[in-house]
């Protein structure tokens, strides 16, 4: 009988360390989008727009 090997797969450690640092960054900067977004929120548009102000006839 022939016996299969199966190889190991090679794990690139350097390639791993650097995908976990750039997930750890990920999620700092959207942590820190979220912060930003919730104490300046962005105005909408329909809050935007300012009325004109009618002129009265003198």
């Amino acid at each position: 009988m022939t016996e299969k090997t199966v190889s190991p797969e090679v794990i690139d450690f350097a390639e791993a360390r650097r995908q976990r640092i750039h997930d750890i960054h990920d999620a700092r900067l959207e942590a820190m989008r979220a912060a930003f977004t919730r104490a300046l929120p962005l105005p909408s548009k329909a809050a935007g727009k300012k009325r004109k102000k009618s002129k009265k006839p003198r």
